[in-house]
């Protein structure tokens, strides 16, 4: 289905630590836990692995420590049947990520980029191979890696789809007309200074991230309520596909790789986000990111 799309992500790759408790603890409280747990992560290589398990060709664009997670990492990238010859080893530590999960499945989660935010964009570009087809690229690294890969995918005719997590400021006027941009709701609220809560501040704020980026797409990820497209003119909201929540830790992650790749496929917008909401709602009822993401199988 999607084995002929050629894709590069730049973004990206962490431990993540993964810890359970019925609840989170309140300030000061010492709380029993249930489980603990270490797994492969970082948004970057979340969806790279989503993309590969969907059947695309994938190649990494990162930064590790030359230490025993980065190499851990860089093993599993490869495990996973994706090229990882754009990571380089040369960062300071490897990016770690915790992860607190309560009893339903709800996350809170604390990201030390590490060797993350060291990528340089000179070198980020040049790893991109001229074939490439579809970027996907994401705000776990620093924002001038971002503009730069960007406005180079912009400018090769590259579908390029932007995942604006982690929730921060941006400054999205200095990489313009990107296929499609996609926060959920917090990331909206931090780019906007609106929570997309009802359909009129989504509308609302689908307006200023449009304006403001010029993306041919606006995607917002709602989390329980599905996924909402605006295209310039007109809003869609599309209904997510019911499902148990077990963690919803990569859920994001694996929305854009599926909604990147279909749309790659088909050049539809709303068959790209439906398809999105289906691999989301796989992921969300499994725990761990990377070991959550569903196959080409389970979507057909």
């Amino acid at each position: 289905m999607y084995k002929n799309i050629k894709t590069a992500v730049v973004g990206s790759i962490n431990m993540d630590m993964i810890l359970t408790a019925d609840r989170i603890p309140d300030v000061g409280e010492n709380l029993l836990g249930n489980t603990y747990s270490y797994a492969n992560g970082g948004k970057g290589a979340n969806q790279a692995t989503a993309l590969t398990r969907l059947g695309a060709e994938v190649k990494m664009i990162g930064k590790v420590g030359n230490d025993v997670n980065g190499k851990k990492l860089i093993e599993n990238l490869e495990a996973n049947n994706i090229d990882a010859s754009g990571v380089s080893e040369e960062g300071s530590e490897t990016g770690l990520a915790a992860i607190l999960i309560d009893k339903d499945g709800r996350n809170r989660i604390i990201v030390y980029e590490g060797a993350n935010g060291e990528i340089n964009a000179g070198e980020a570009i040049n790893s991109i191979d001229d074939d490439t087809q579809l970027l996907l690229i994401q705000f776990e690294t620093s924002e001038d890696v971002v503009t730069a890969v960007v406005n180079h995918a912009v400018s090769r005719n590259i579908t390029t789809v932007i995942d604006c997590g982690p929730a921060k400021e941006f400054n999205l006027e200095k990489m313009q007309g990107a296929t499609i941009i996609s926060p959920n709701e917090s990331e909206t609220k931090a780019l906007t200074g609106i929570l997309p809560d009802n359909e009129e501040t989504i509308l609302e704020a689908s307006k200023i991230l449009k304006e403001r980026s010029k993306a041919q797409f606006v995607v917002l990820k709602l989390g329980e309520r599905g996924c909402s497209v605006f295209d310039g003119e007109k809003l869609t909201i599309l209904p997510p596909y019911k499902t148990e929540v077990v963690d919803t830790t990569a859920a994001g992650d694996c929305f854009t790789a599926a909604m990147a790749l279909e749309y790659v496929r088909t050049g539809d917008i709303y068959k790209a986000c439906d398809m999105g909401n289906k691999a989301g709602a796989i992921a969300v009822s499994r725990m761990g990111a990377a070991d959550s993401m569903p196959t080409i199988s389970e979507l057909y």
